[in-house]
């Protein structure tokens, strides 16, 4: 999954030759083997940009090696762990590939900086929600988004998974209490039944999984979607005390779902939950703008300022929004420049990850608002 703080960092980043690629990539099918034939392409696309703006055949071919490395086929292994879409950043400090839960048209550009724009979708929040898939095999719990899923590796939830995994099978050799048919000895052991322990072992594995969760998402207020089959489903229920817990659920064992039907399913629960955190955030707007005051703004040149220094609190912005420009952070001064110069970059994507680097919000504004919304609106936290 994508990282702002990885985007932020490659889109700082400038001196000539920066080399950025976008293409659709596939998991499965026919469609898998045109990947590596189309990277391929675009790389021969690249080389001829490169000569173009000076670069030396020689250089250009160092330039390019490692991603060409990957146009061999569809059996490397690079391309069976693909997702939907793959940007690719090269520079003579090495080259960089990123997933993307998008698919892109394809795109070659060469500069003196790297483009991060098509990427800007995947980041922005317009909602956030988690998901927690469990079984009696382990438990994941994922951030979800619009476009998909990403795993949080986190030690108290796995700790908790294995403290338990493993310990529900119960040998048909173990004693229980009950009499033997020769006397009058009892065999004490872990329960009244087999039966029994199991569950009581499936109970203590569910407690740990909510403590756990509870604690990773304690200061989140983003829904939760549970997947689980019905035993342990209702058992998480009574255990878990984030406020967020969505009413449905996912009411299967979750090894039958695939990570994007798992996704799917999760998204259409939290669908409306989600747009109405982006409907409250153009109410918001609408009112601030109303009154008048200072607590909004509509130009890039206020908007950019105010996301370096981590004032802006929620970010709407039109898919096609871009303005060309520099930014002086010493005077905190952003200016709009028809006439790209070696300085320039696009303000628009510098406002998108200098919010969501300070904790912000970024919101697609819908398309039914284009007539009625600015393509850039922004609420000032202060």
């Amino acid at each position: 999954m994508i990282a702002h703080d990885d985007i932020q960092a490659i889109a700082a980043d400038a001196g000539f030759p920066r080399v950025s690629l976008f293409l659709p990539t596939h998991r499965t099918g026919p469609d898998l083997r045109q990947d590596p034939i189309r990277l391929k392409t675009m790389l021969r696309n690249a080389a001829r940009a490169l000569g173009e703006q000076g670069l030396g055949t020689a250089e250009a071919d160092d330039l390019l090696a490692e991603a060409r490395a990957h146009t061999g086929g569809e059996t490397d292994p690079f391309w069976q762990r693909r997702d939907h879409g793959l940007a690719v950043f090269i520079s003579p400090e090495g080259t960089r590939f990123i997933d993307s839960p998008i698919s892109f048209d394809e795109q070659v550009h060469v500069g003196r900086r790297f483009v991060v724009k098509p990427l800007l979708p995947a980041l922005m929040r317009d909602g956030a929600f988690h998901v927690l898939v469990a079984s009696q095999e382990g438990a994941t719990l994922y951030r979800g988004g619009r476009y998909g899923l990403e795993p949080l590796d986190d030690d108290r939830l796995r700790m908790s998974v294995e403290k338990y995994i493993g310990r529900t099978e119960i040998p048909n050799d173990l004693g229980f209490h009950g009499k033997r048919n020769s006397g009058s000895q009892q065999v004490h052991s872990l329960g009244e039944s087999p039966a029994d322990e199991l569950q009581e072992q499936v109970r203590r594995y569910a407690t740990a999984v909510a403590g756990a969760v509870d604690a990773i998402l304690v200061n989140s207020p983003a829904p939760l979607v549970l997947a689980a089959d019905d035993r342990l489903l209702g058992m998480l229920r009574g255990d878990l005390k984030h406020g967020g817990v969505v009413e449905t659920a996912i009411r299967e064992h979750p090894a039958s779902l695939s990570l994007d039907d798992l996704h799917a399913r999760a998204y259409e629960m939290v669908r409306d939950r989600l747009d109405a955190e982006r409907r409250a955030a153009l109410e918001r707007f609408e009112a601030r703008r109303g009154d008048g005051g200072n607590a909004m703004a509509t130009r890039i040149e206020e908007i950019v300022p105010a996301a370096f220094e981590g004032r802006v609190e929620a970010l709407v912005v039109a898919p096609d929004a871009a303005a060309e420009g520099v930014f002086s952070p010493s005077d905190s001064r952003a200016i709009v420049s028809p006439n790209p110069n070696p300085n320039s970059i696009d303000l628009v994507d510098f406002a998108v990850l200098h919010t969501l680097a300070t904790g912000g919000a970024v919101y697609a504004r819908p398309v039914d608002r284009a007539d009625d919304f600015p393509p850039l609106g922004a609420i000032y936290r202060y």
